[in-house]
């Protein structure tokens, strides 16, 4: 455990970086931590992220927190208790492997690295002893509604889950120069997070998808396609369905219903634009009692949000908020990363196949091994992508 305020950076202050930044603005302010880094690789990114955090305001001056253009100098000239990484998706696993393999905890954002094989690459790179530094920033984990829904699961409110139903759908084409591991893999990552919680984050036994090209929509990122319908089947039967879109012009529109032997689940019911997020709780079959009965019903406000800010600020800032609170108590007591590396490359394995599947017509992968046991490292899932076809990506090493 540690009593100072950890000293924290950032890097990759783009897009979601910025969501990341003004949350660590906060936390200095209330003498929680000391920001005393930033970094991005590229130069008009990382000037208006200093200009952001002057308006947001720090015991130190903007001017002193230190700018860097890559994280080895971050690292190497900064004595870091953590850091952030939010850069590009292609080099989440490079940065991370940088700052983790000098021992400074990271909270990395979805998904890990770019492929399988390349998470794979960083696993070993890291090595066992220090898998326990890297969080994975998925912010629905810490999310108020999502939470609700876990208790009633664990409290057996809905008995046995038999499917699911998980929905994404952007209100705005992707911004220009977008980097997407392909809409697939790219959008089902989150709700693959999703189903596999309330599952303990078991593997499916299978996987498999479409996608589709519905009109009136700019591609900016070249990923061909703007719906996307992804299945996981469980090796006792239970299903999700996993719905991405990036046309629905009528809002952001997040929320997922969860169906079992006793009752259901829905959250995150279309509300518009803007509006309240519900949690609700349904029970009775009919078995000698009423069908559908209300039970519970919650309701979370989203965060107002400004132009500037992405889509989904106003359904997860509060969400993005707990995420960073939680990495930096299990910094201070010297606990495990939660979410680990472990869902790292397990969500990474369901979104590279499902990717794949919507590429070939939907062919269905199953998640098992030779031997017929499920993958059990991130090795044992490059194992399972290899043999399903597709290329290993060149190995990772610290530097």
């Amino acid at each position: 455990m540690t009593n100072h305020p950890l000293r924290l950076g950032i890097f990759g202050v783009g897009r979601m970086g910025l969501v990341h930044l003004e949350n660590l603005a906060r936390l200095a302010r209330d003498g929680e931590i000391d920001l005393v880094a930033i970094g991005d690789r590229f130069q008009p990114t990382l000037a208006e992220a200093g200009a952001r955090l002057g308006q947001w305001g720090t015991p130190r001056a903007a001017s002193e927190v230190l700018q860097f253009a890559t994280p080895e100098a971050m690292a190497d000239q900064c004595p870091l208790d953590a850091c952030v990484v939010a850069s590009r998706t292609e080099d989440h696993a490079r940065d991370t492997l940088c700052l983790a393999g000098r021992g400074i905890r990271v909270l990395v954002e979805k998904p890990l690295a770019g492929s399988v094989a390349e998470a794979a690459s960083f696993c070993a790179a890291l090595g066992d002893a220090c898998h326990d530094l890297v969080q994975i920033a998925f912010q629905r984990h810490y999310d108020n509604a999502a939470l609700a829904a876990m208790r009633w699961v664990a409290g057996g409110r809905i008995g046995a889950l038999q499917q699911s139903h998980h929905v994404l759908q952007d209100k705005n084409p992707t911004p220009a120069n977008y980097q997407s591991s392909g809409i697939t893999a790219d959008m089902a990552i989150h709700l693959i997070f999703e189903a596999m919680a309330f599952h303990n984050f078991e593997l499916p036994l299978s996987v498999q998808a479409l996608r589709f090209m519905a009109p009136h929509y700019q591609d900016r990122a070249g990923e061909g396609a703007n719906v996307v319908h992804a299945f996981c089947q469980w090796a006792d039967g239970s299903l999700a369905h996993l719905w991405g879109s990036r046309i629905n012009n009528t809002g952001y529109d997040n929320g997922f219903k969860l169906i079992g032997t006793a009752g259901r689940i829905d959250v995150g019911e279309f509300v518009g634009d803007f509006g309240p997020v519900t949690a609700r709780l349904w029970t009775g079959t009919g078995d000698g009692e009423p069908r559908g009965v209300l039970r519970e019903a919650l309701t979370f406000d989203m965060t107002p949000t400004t132009p500037d800010q992405p889509d989904f600020h106003a359904r997860y800032a509060a969400a993005y908020a707990g995420e960073l609170d939680g990495f930096l108590r299990r910094v201070r007591d010297g606990r495990p990363g939660e979410p680990g590396l472990d869902i790292g490359w397990k969500t990474m394995l369901v979104a590279e196949l499902a990717e794949r599947s919507s590429r070939e017509g939907g062919r269905q992968f199953r998640l098992v091994m030779a031997d017929g046991s499920p993958p059990r490292s991130a090795a044992d899932a490059l194992t399972l992508v290899q043999d399903a076809g597709s290329s290993p990506a060149a190995p990772l090493s610290l530097r």
